[in-house]
């Protein structure tokens, strides 16, 4: 979980996001309107449980927007007491009519999911940002 971290004009400091246990991809889940062989990698070193950048390459058949999803169970467990805040967004991708794009997010204790907010392309790939604020 983050914690404090540098000097800030507040005396607890700023929240540091690259504490904590790395995530893998196993703790993520694409839903099937990536396509049937769709696949998930940690694009950017030190992904965790505040921040990350997953790789998603739309393969196969059956995209479909409405499951084009990512579900990620958090690494170090449950946040306490109430859910954490979340944002999700496209950084970039092989085709230049989805890049910059924010994803849906619902969240609970332990799993933030994102949902693509268009049709996923086959043989495309996609750049999927996260960042999650207790």
């Amino acid at each position: 979980m983050p914690q404090p971290e540098g000097s800030s004009s507040s005396t607890t400091g700023r929240v540091g996001a690259q504490i904590g246990t790395a995530a893998a991809v196993a703790a993520f889940v694409l839903g099937a309107g990536w396509g049937t062989t769709a696949t998930l990698a940690i694009s950017v070193a030190g992904a965790n449980d505040q921040r990350g950048v997953v790789q998603v390459t739309s393969t196969g058949t059956g995209q479909a927007q409405a499951t084009a999803t990512i579900a990620f169970t958090f690494t170090d467990g449950a946040y306490a007491v109430k859910p954490p805040f979340a944002s999700a967004w496209c950084n970039s991708s092989t085709s230049a009519l989805t890049d910059q794009l924010v994803l849906a997010c619902s969240w609970t204790t332990t799993v933030l999911t994102m949902t693509f907010p268009i049709l996923p392309v086959a043989a495309k790939v996609y750049l999927i940002s996260y960042l999650i604020v207790p």
